[in-house]
């Protein structure tokens, strides 16, 4: 404000003042402004020193909990990425081993089968074999009872002409029974 302005004002004194300056000069307006300005100046210590630090301080603690809490879900992640990889490659561990052992027991399966059919296709051998020497043993033995029969017939035959006397009508009746009995032993041996 001009202080012009200001002595105009106050020379023309209305019955009432209708401005009243905002601060005056004069020592008793500064002398009434010390008890608001101490209790002011107190109020501030008071408030900084039993509020502001002490919330200062629980911030800070708070800020420091907040970034311990952040670093250790760094960590924690980390550690889960970490975990996350050693899974991983314990599972592809686990799927080569599993090739492995069934690839082994693929092996293992197919040598039991080749022994499994070796070992078949030996006794059917064997067994071929014993059956083609039972066949040649039957037939020498039935080669050797019809051997027998006709020697055994000749015999009889000539027994019964020897003991007999011997016309034609009788010679020719065994010669003939001779041939039949030498016939039925025959097939019968077939």
């Amino acid at each position: 404000m001009n202080p012009e302005w200001l002595i105009l004002l106050y020379s023309a004194e209305p019955a009432e003042p209708m401005f009243r300056p905002m601060f005056s000069l004069e020592l008793a307006t500064f002398v009434s402004m010390i008890p608001p300005l101490l209790s002011f100046l107190i109020l501030v210590f008071i408030f900084k020193r039993f509020l502001y630090l002490p919330v200062k301080k629980i911030l800070q603690k708070r800020a420091d909990l907040i970034e311990a809490d952040i670093l250790n879900a760094a960590e924690s992640k980390a550690s889960a990425e970490e975990l996350k990889q050693e899974y991983e490659q314990k599972i592809r561990d686990i799927e080569l081993e599993r090739t492995v052992i069934l690839d082994e027991a693929r092996k293992e399966a197919t040598a039991r089968l080749n022994q499994i059919l070796g070992e078949a296709k030996a006794e059917a051998q064997i067994t071929r074999d014993r059956a083609k020497r039972d066949i040649v043993a039957e037939q020498e033995r039935v080669k050797a009872e019809v051997h027998q029969a006709i020697i055994d017939i000749a015999t009889d035959m000539a027994a019964k002409l020897v003991t007999a006397s011997i016309d034609k009508s009788n010679h020719d009746r065994l010669f003939s029974e001779a041939l039949d009995e030498l016939e039925t032993t025959a097939f019968r041996a077939h």
